[in-house]
């Protein structure tokens, strides 16, 4: 019997549908991803070691859609507002995902391109040695937490609820999508600030 032209199953395959799952609300559990793929645990296994090889395929799939490769910036801070907006879109558009991927360990070479890439503006930035990775840190940990914003309510403190002062800011807040962008790009540039001002107070005088 010939063979199918099409590969029944691979590591995409799974990402994707790991992804759907997790995405319609549904716990990341390998025996209902089989069952959704049509295929035996063992089948599953062959492309993917257990639940942590699951989420690697789902990062991998995502890696592929919105990490791209890295652009040389003139100015170190435009190096990390380009890295950083690529990682926050993909964990905006799949929070759900993100909560899965944050607890396995980076080994993808696309991705430590982007540590990499933040270590080279950092450096460039003239921050201290010993803060680099700790900033690094502090921008993941930002982005996660920006990400997961996405999945708060359209608004998120109760107009009826707040004191005179908080109703008028809120008047004139944007909501839902507007909000959660302008978290991120406003937080992301007061990060970039706080670096700059870090590697200033470490400049020869």
């Amino acid at each position: 019997m010939a063979r199918p032209r099409i590969a029944l199953l691979n590591t995409e395959i799974i990402g994707r549908a790991a992804i759907e799952l997790v995405e319609s609300g549904h716990e990341l559990r390998v025996v209902p991803l089989a069952k959704r793929l049509g295929v035996s645990v063992s089948s599953l296994y062959h492309h993917v070691d257990g639940r942590e090889g699951v989420i690697r395929a789902m990062r991998q799939v995502l890696v592929s859609e919105y990490i791209g490769a890295t652009t040389t910036h003139a100015d170190w801070r435009e190096t990390i507002r380009s890295e950083v907006e690529q990682t926050w879109s993909m964990y905006a558009h799949h929070p759900r995902v993100l909560q899965h991927m944050i607890t396995v360990v980076i080994d993808e070479q696309d991705v430590l391109r982007f540590y990499s890439a933040l270590v080279g503006a950092l450096e460039i930035s003239g921050l201290p040695e010993d803060e680099i990775l700790t900033t690094i840190e502090v921008i993941d940990a930002f982005t996660f937490g920006a990400a997961i914003d996405a999945l708060s309510p359209d608004v998120v403190l109760d107009p009826a609820q707040t004191d005179e002062r908080l109703t008028e800011l809120l008047a004139t807040h944007p909501t839902g999508k507007a909000r959660n962008q302008q978290v991120f790009r406003q937080g992301l540039e007061l990060i970039i600030a706080g670096i700059a001002a870090r590697a200033a107070g470490n400049s020869p005088r």
